[in-house]
């Protein structure tokens, strides 16, 4: 029996051979397309290496980091893709960082529109950025 698995000569039944090839083909075919990563829901782009920076207080450079998200925010735009959660978040801590309080805010608005989830914690920001706001009104 060894002999005859090793031999030159052609197969019994060719076509069951035919056959057997191309389930290995479409089998191959089918593993390789299952094995195609997903198209992601958002555009993370530089957002997670940018709050990863701005945690350990390596990003001092607010202005670099709207500029860049805010590059971002174009590039989603023009692929049709949304932000992921906390982007807007994030940009708006950056320019309440830079001193811009009505951007933030803008920001923080945003963030509670697309993911309603997040409405508590941004109503807190949004209370507090306010709160802030008004004792440098009152105190002139």
């Amino acid at each position: 029996m060894s002999s005859l698995m090793f031999s030159n000569k052609a197969p019994r039944c060719p076509r069951l051979w035919r056959g057997l090839r191309w389930a290995g083909i479409c089998l191959s075919v089918g593993v390789l397309t299952a094995c195609a990563q997903p198209k992601s829901l958002y555009s993370w782009d530089s957002y997670q290496p940018m709050v990863y920076a701005y945690l350990q207080e390596e990003g001092e450079d607010y202005a670099a980091q709207v500029q860049t998200l805010e590059e971002n925010v174009e590039s989603a735009r023009a692929t049709d893709q949304a932000l992921p959660p906390g982007f807007r978040a994030h940009l708006g801590l950056l320019y309440l960082k830079l001193g811009d309080g009505a951007k933030a805010v803008e920001q923080w608005e945003g963030e509670k529109n697309a993911f309603p989830e997040s409405s508590p914690f941004m109503n807190f920001l949004l209370r507090h950025t306010t709160a802030q706001a008004d004792v440098p009104a009152q105190a002139q």
